[in-house]
């Protein structure tokens, strides 16, 4: 597959969509496509930002460590999405860690050239600004859903979510990571998931948990 092809999967994103096409076309051809493993680093806390990224296959965590160690997930980009705006826009370091889930490619677009580029296109600043409320909204409905639902309406909300963008029946999370995604613990996860998988709505696997039936996690949602 060329590197046009390639990238063509995601001019249809939101915040490119609306660019001239000229500038579109030069922010893609300065891209650079690097293949990462599972669990390799992306960028890491406090780090220069290189660049702006966009997963064109796999995945990535966005998390942060504590003092003891444990890492904690504050979402996970899929493919066709970009992230890495913040230090871009404002010159500061990466406010997180990023971590691939899976082999994943990912497109970067170096800094630099990105911000020759805006020079000659300042349309692009709104453009990456529109990305970043994206994001902002995203982080204030997780805080509304933490806020306002049960534990249970949590978990649920985030399988259907995860279930509708795969495509698939079994979608590939751990249930520890499941717990800190909407900010339970790994014990408290176990108990809400084991209930279901008895009662017959999921079947649990090895970091996986297949969804068996969609409408019984929309009840509890709407409970």
């Amino acid at each position: 597959m060329t590197k046009k092809t390639t990238l063509n999967k995601l001019i249809g994103n939101t915040w490119l969509e609306n660019l001239p096409l000229k500038a579109k076309t030069e922010l893609l051809e300065v891209a650079k496509i690097k293949t990462y493993q599972a669990n390799q680093l992306v960028h890491s806390k406090n780090s220069e930002a290189y660049g702006l990224y966009a997963v064109i296959s796999g995945e990535v965590r966005i998390s942060a460590t504590t003092s003891s160690g444990e890492e904690i997930v504050f979402t996970r980009i899929t493919a066709g999405q970009w992230f890495g705006e913040v230090a871009l826009l404002d010159g500061g370091v990466r406010t997180h860690d990023g971590f691939t889930t899976v082999e994943s490619e990912l497109a970067i677009l170096p800094k630099e050239s990105v911000l020759i580029i805006c020079k000659k296109y300042p349309e692009i600043y709104s453009a990456l600004v529109s990305l970043l409320c994206d994001h902002c909204r995203q982080a204030f409905s997780a805080i509304d859903d933490f806020l306002l639902f049960t534990p249970e309406q949590r978990i649920a909300k985030l399988l259907l979510k995860r279930f509708k963008l795969s495509n698939q029946k079994r979608v590939n999370i751990s249930q520890y990571e499941l717990g800190a995604l909407i900010g339970i613990s790994r014990q408290s996860t176990n108990k809400i998931l084991k209930s279901w998988e008895t009662k017959g709505f999921i079947k649990r696997y090895y970091r996986s948990l297949e969804v068996i039936k969609a409408y019984q996690l929309n009840e509890i949602i709407e409970c």
